[in-house]
């Protein structure tokens, strides 16, 4: 379990960051931000977690 948490922090992240951006209207820059890297964090969780599991 303890191995598996970054990549869980991760994608909890990217999650609300992604919630946030396509919920909200901030504005722009901040609104893309959100979503690039809301994505960003969430698919490298994914890659982590799975990087973590077969170890």
């Amino acid at each position: 379990m303890k191995k598996l948490f970054h990549p869980i922090v991760l994608l909890i992240i990217g999650f609300v960051l992604n919630g946030i951006a396509w919920s909200t209207n901030i504005g722009h820059p901040f609104n893309t931000i959100c979503l690039l890297l809301g994505l960003g964090l969430f698919f490298l969780g994914v890659i982590l977690s799975i990087i973590k599991i077969r170890e």
